[in-house]
This record gives C-alpha cells, structure tokens and sequence, in this order.
C-alpha cells in the first residue's frame, strides 16, 4: 500500500508537470513561450540543436527549470522554412536534456537530480543521479526516475542494492468522512 501511495504521488507530480501532447514538450501544464538564460548559446544549425551552458535558467509560465546545461533538440517537421534549413531553435522540441544539478520548480512541487532526459517520442522523463521530489511535504528519494506521461506509470528505482526512501504526510486532522477532528475526538465511534 506505501509502495502504491509512493508511485501515486510520483505519478501526480510529473502527469501534472510534464504533461505534454504529442511532439510538444511542455515544461508546465498550460504550455506558452518559453523564456530561457544562460552563460553561453551554441546553436547547430544542421542538427537543429541548440545548447545552453553556464547557470541555465528557463522557465514557462509557472515552472522552472535551472541545470549547468541544457540541450534541446528541434524537430525539422514543425519548423518554420524548415525545407530551407532557417531558423534559430525554431519547431517543436522533440528531446531537452539537462545536466549537472538540475532543479525542476513548480509552485508547491520540485525535482532534483544530476541529469534529467525528456523524449517527446517515448512519451517519458527520467531524472537520474541522486533523485529528490518533493510536494508539499512529501519527498521521494531515489537514483532513478521514470515516468511515462500518457500512461501514468512512474518507476522509482534505488542505487545498487539501496532502497528507495520516502515520506509522506497524509491530510492533517481529518477523519474517516473527512471533516476534521477534534483533539482527542476518535473519528470512527460514537
């Protein structure tokens, strides 16, 4: 049952923050511009991808995303001109990678880990090296972290022969129907 609360909680952290429909990866549920800064910008025209490095820091309507750098990968497909091969890191993005201490910020939720890998083709998001999410006051600690958007299926996997770890805190002060008790009062008999 813990094990379930664990993935549920998980699960509703990343369906809600990398919720994402096909070919068009979102950083936050109600998408937008995405707004980016960083040290440095090299974008590979060819390749269409574009890599920021030195205290990252990009951000879509309410959440935010800060790594040492980021790579983003554009698909030609939904390019602007794309069959003329113009455009500064325009299209949709098809892949983002982010490494060295990233943070993934939503209001009341965060992630951390070394590396964080979101593929719009697998439908998918993993953070691994040192995982920490937190909401509200719940937190999961693990080294892996896959979650699968469209089906909801999150696999929290410890280092080698660790355990994953957690705590969660169940609704404070409230009863069986869900009213809240008094201190003291036993919630289940009269």
């Amino acid at each position: 049952m813990r094990s379930a609360i664990l993935a549920f909680a998980a699960g509703a952290f990343f369906a809600v923050a990398f919720h994402a429909a096909p070919a068009h990866a979102q950083l936050s549920a109600g998408g937008g511009p995405v707004s980016y800064s960083a040290d440095n910008l090299e974008y590979f025209d060819g390749e269409r991808r574009l890599v920021l490095t030195g205290d990252v820091d990009i951000v879509q309507n309410d959440a935010r995303l800060r790594a040492n750098s980021v790579t983003l990968y554009f698909s030609a497909s939904t390019a602007p001109n794309a069959q003329a091969g113009q455009g500064l890191a325009s299209g949709d993005i098809e892949r983002m990678i982010a490494d060295g201490e990233v943070y993934y910020l939503r209001p009341a939720q965060s992630a951390r880990g070394n590396r964080a890998v979101y593929d719009v083709a697998q439908d998918s998001v993993t953070f691994s090296g040192n995982v920490v999410i937190a909401s509200d006051e719940n937190v999961i600690r693990g080294d892996t972290l896959v979650m699968h958007i469209s089906s909801r299926q999150t696999v929290i996997q410890p280092q080698g022969g660790g355990r994953v770890r957690g705590v969660f805190v169940p609704s404070h002060g409230q009863g069986a129907n869900g009213q809240a008790n008094a201190p003291g009062q036993n919630s289940g008999q009269h």
